[in-house]
């Protein structure tokens, strides 16, 4: 397994940073914040963190509001002390709106955290191998991460037989995961806890040719989801797996079971929408790191179980729940068995 440093920013205090920026008298945007973090698909986690930071009477997060000029939700839950505090600083509403063109805070001064990931996530997609495998294996993995707390992870692996997807072995570790969830970004959110997972399976000799992960594979914005990380940083052959369609284009009409069609994305066949039950949503596959598309069409119909989800996962997913909500001892190992 590869060695990783990987010196994560702190996004959270970043953004207080950010806010303490903003002159009294003038306003900001969600929106505007995320893209001075470097990417405006930060904005959801923007608006949440604002909701729950740590506040004290000198902070200034009620100079930031809803693109639309509305004041938008305040730590206090009163919306009407947001308004008041903008007023207090000479803000005007005209109806339950702020003039933005005239009000809006920009100039932020940054250098954006986003933006040097995304230049990770680049490098990384150089190291992918989209590779064919010959044969289907007898056994295949799948891993999940649950959450004890926002900032504690516990991943789990679950080793299953292909033929049967009968459970053959299982194990979990937790680890500090203190990045936030942001679309397009999980892999620097669950990456250390799964490398800490991989490193444990391999010492008990327990690694399976093919990993399914949950996240996604080059079926992403910029190719490089968490199932690539995980593949080319331990040198497994991994297969991302989602319940949604993060990006690209497919025809889901009349699918029927066991049947997947491929998903277009940057003009490129990246993925598969499988169907794996009757009048449920299809999952989607992509590869991640040692194995190629044509390899996960020939997969895909063999991990339709019974669940939604491939067995690997299915059962990866419910362990790491299991561990993240026992609130009595949330630190021991578990077994499904």
């Amino acid at each position: 397994m590869k060695k990783m440093k990987l010196k994560l920013p702190d996004l959270e205090t970043q953004l207080l940073d950010l806010i303490q920026q903003i002159p009294e008298g003038k306003v900001t945007t969600y929106r505007t914040l995320a893209i001075a973090l470097g990417d405006a698909i930060a904005t959801r986690w923007v608006g949440s963190y604002l909701l729950n930071h740590p506040h004290s009477n000198k902070c200034p997060c009620h100079r930031v509001i809803q693109a639309t000029g509305q004041a938008g939700h305040y730590i206090s839950g009163n919306t009407l002390d947001k308004r008041q505090k903008l007023e207090d600083e000479g803000i005007e509403f005209y109806s339950d709106r702020i003039h933005l063109d005239y009000y809006l805070f920009e100039a932020f001064i940054s250098e954006p955290p986003l933006i040097e990931l995304r230049g990770l996530q680049d490098k990384l997609k150089q190291q992918i191998k989209l590779s064919p495998m010959k044969e289907l294996p007898d056994q295949i993995a799948g891993v999940d991460v649950s959450y004890i707390n926002p900032q504690k992870a516990v991943a789990a692996y679950v080793l299953v037989d292909l033929k049967s997807g009968k459970r053959i072995w299982s194990t979990s570790v937790q680890h500090p995961s203190p990045f936030p969830y942001i679309s397009s970004y999980l892999a620097f959110r669950e990456l250390p806890v799964h490398m800490k997972l991989i490193e444990k399976v391999r010492q008990a000799g327990k690694l399976a040719p093919v990993i399914l992960v949950d996240g996604t594979g080059i079926l992403h914005p910029r190719h490089a989801g968490i199932a690539c990380h995980l593949g080319v940083v331990t040198d497994v052959p991994t297969i991302g797996i989602t319940k949604k369609l993060l990006c690209g284009e497919v025809n889901l009409v009349g699918m029927q079971m066991r049947q997947s069609r491929t998903v277009i994305h940057q003009e490129k066949p990246c993925g598969l929408a499988l169907q794996t039950k009757a009048n449920v949503k299809p999952i989607y596959l992509s590869p991640g790191h040692g194995v190629d598309l044509e390899f996960v069409k020939v997969l895909a119909p063999r991990l339709v179980q019974g669940h939604k989800l491939p067995e690997a996962i299915y059962w990866a997913d419910r362990l790491s729940r299991e561990i993240a909500q026992d609130k009595n001892n949330p630190s021991r190992e578990k077994s499904l068995f």
